[in-house]
């Protein structure tokens, strides 16, 4: 078994005295966190091209009712929805086409996003390990250059691949849910109300079960990376040969692996409790940090908005110039966090980098201890 305690007392030093760390946190906590919303709505519709019913009737007339001395920007805003989104949501059937462009574009944004965070984040993943692993093992510290280098190559791509195989039981976990979603969905059209009772029943039972199944591979998949990764990212194996010795090497010592997952565990819900105290200490710091934060985004969204502006006319150089910028406010506005955040995945990984190292050790002594076979025969 693992001296726990050791582990986590050394992965703490480390972190501590090795500063530079920190920026491949910092790195690490902008790339793999991530926070996303959506909202709907809907309207209803006549036949025709008719007056709008419900609550878009007073969009028509929205901008009449600014006060008379409003800006001539915000006229032209209030102008520009009325005529451009809110028949949209009145006569849905029409615009397909829109929608259709519309979900593109979100689609290619999002691909684009998460190609350039995958860029920055196994690189700074896989320095990390590298780093820490070397450092045990010469005692000397490497530059954020040469900490970079180390994660700048063939090893960072062989973890994107790993994540991406292991996304694939979740993927089909999340096609079961689907199925669930479905199945209940069309128990409620049609048949009986007893057959509609059932595939109800059915539906969420299946529903449940298959949220807690994914919840448990989801689980155990992230348990048993820390060992694939590690083979890739400081053996230097491949894809195929880092899953298979590191299932090997999870099978012989899954004992020393529940123990430090529980323990993380218990640690990673005291950051969480510590993390949300610390956001209401830090707001004296985010109402520092707005004014910087403004001054910072101003300069993407006014370029932003120049170049949009020669392309586009209405409100959407504005919305464009907002959409560059916005980033740009949140990432010098939440810094502190973010880098706290960062610290704290760095521990984290410094703790299954010397559990990774520790049972090694351990293997390597417990081989030489065995007597040869060749000792063994009579003389």
């Amino acid at each position: 078994m693992v001296k726990i305690g050791n582990i986590l007392k050394r992965s703490w030093q480390i972190l501590w005295n090795y500063r530079v760390l920190w920026i491949f946190g910092f790195l690490l906590a902008l790339t793999t966190g991530g926070r996303g919303g959506g909202n709907g709505g809907g309207g209803s519709s006549s036949g025709g091209r008719g007056e709008p019913s419900g609550d878009f009737k007073g969009f028509e007339g929205f901008h009449g009712q600014l006060p008379a001395d409003s800006p001539q920007w915000l006229k032209d805003m209030a102008e520009w929805f009325t005529n451009n989104i809110v028949p949209l949501f009145i006569h849905p059937e029409q615009h397909v086409s829109t929608f259709v462009t519309i979900g593109l574009v979100i689609l290619l944004i999002i691909i684009v996003l998460g190609l350039l965070a995958a860029l920055v984040r196994y690189p700074s993943e896989t320095a990390v390990i590298r780093m820490v692993d070397d450092f045990e093992t010469t005692g000397i510290k490497a530059g954020f250059k040469a900490g970079w280098g180390m994660g700048w190559n063939r090893r960072a791509f062989r973890l994107w691949l790993i994540d991406l195989i292991l996304s694939l039981p979740v993927l089909l976990v999340l096609l079961i849910l689907g199925g669930a979603a479905v199945i209940i969905m069309a128990s409620t059209v049609g048949g009986t109300s007893s057959m509609n009772v059932a595939g109800m029943v059915g539906g969420i039972g299946l529903l449940f079960l298959t949220i807690f199944l994914l919840l448990v591979v989801a689980v155990f998949l992230g348990l048993l990376r820390n060992f694939f990764a590690r083979k890739a990212a400081i053996e230097g194996l491949g894809v195929g040969e880092s899953i298979r010795q590191g299932w090997a090497m999870f099978k012989r010592n899954w004992k020393s692996a529940g123990l430090v997952w529980l323990v993380m565990v218990g640690i990673g819900i005291a950051f969480g409790i510590a993390s949300f105290i610390l956001f209401f200490l830090l707001i004296p710091v985010f109402l520092l940090l707005i004014l910087p934060a403004g001054l910072v985004a101003a300069i993407p969204g006014g370029i932003a908005y120049l170049i949009s502006s020669l392309f586009v006319a209405g409100p959407w150089s504005w919305i464009i110039a907002g959409l560059i910028a916005l980033p740009f406010f949140g990432l010098i506005l939440g810094a502190p966090l973010t880098l706290v955040e960062g610290m704290y995945r760095v521990y984290e990984a410094n703790v299954w980098t010397l559990t990774y190292r520790e049972i090694n050790t351990l293997e390597d002594l417990s081989a030489s201890e065995q007597p040869s076979t060749a000792s063994e025969l009579p003389q």
